[in-house]
């Protein structure tokens, strides 16, 4: 069984790859086209302006409905090696497989995790509009169908599809540390709950701007929040 679910993870996995060589081709040649067009564009004795105009908006418009098609096939095969492997279910369910594919706010999550593996609760949440119940249940019926997985790392809940194999501690550990003053940052806050960026930026010997900057990549992704407190500003973990 276990060589079986393996083999369907390698094929989704060569489906993955393939569509990403498609997707980079295509741009690839749409660039090539575009400059050809543009170089045709420049010389009066072309023709009509308008022409190439046409040709242009049309590639455009052609490649985005390609990779556009390419991105929803991806959660068709995903939504149909689910559904054909034989896998234990956690607990009864009342819902199907086919049930759980048919819902719309569950399609929106598993997309999000599909092209975001490693996507922390906070973060999923802002991306899918949902009230936090809502997510929550529609999440729990994920996990209990192993349509997906969760891991802990510290304060933070991050998710994955099935098929991913790598763990949150690797995940979140690549992700810190391609900078390693985001990194130190980060440590900084979960080390001193409520220490202002002034006092970072004197620990670490560095610019307010530069700590602005770095502060506001992580309040973007969610990973701290601020609060004010008159004009101080306090910086904690975020807890999903």
């Amino acid at each position: 069984m276990e060589s079986k679910n393996n083999k369907l993870i390698g094929k989704v996995n060569y489906f993955y790859i393939v569509k990403s060589l498609l997707i980079i081709f295509s741009l690839i040649l749409l660039l090539v086209i575009l400059f050809q067009l543009i170089d045709l564009y420049r010389e009066p004795s072309f023709g009509e302006r308008e022409v190439i105009e046409s040709i242009i908006i049309s590639l455009l418009i052609t490649a985005i409905l390609f990779i556009s098609t390419l991105s929803l096939l991806t959660l068709k095969e995903f939504r149909t090696y689910i559904i054909r492997r034989n896998y234990p279910q956690e607990g009864n369910s009342y819902l199907t497989l086919t049930d759980i594919f048919e819902n719309e706010n569950r399609l929106t999550i598993i997309n999000q995790i599909l092209k975001n593996p490693g996507i922390h609760h906070n973060e999923l949440l802002r991306n899918c509009d949902l009230q936090k119940g809502q997510l929550q249940w529609h999440l729990e019926v994920l996990l209990k169908n192993n349509i997906i997985k969760k891991e802990k790392y510290g304060q933070y809940t991050i998710y994955f599809p099935i098929t991913i194999s790598f763990d949150a501690e690797d995940y979140l550990a690549n992700l810190l540390t391609k900078s390693k003053t985001t990194s130190k940052i980060l440590r900084i806050i979960q080390e001193n709950p409520g220490i202002n960026p002034s006092e970072i930026s004197h620990k670490l010997n560095l610019s307010r701007n530069s700590i602005k900057y770095h502060i506001d990549k992580l309040l973007e992704q969610h990973y701290i929040r601020l609060e004010k407190k008159g004009r101080v500003k306090e910086l904690y973990l975020s807890y999903p």
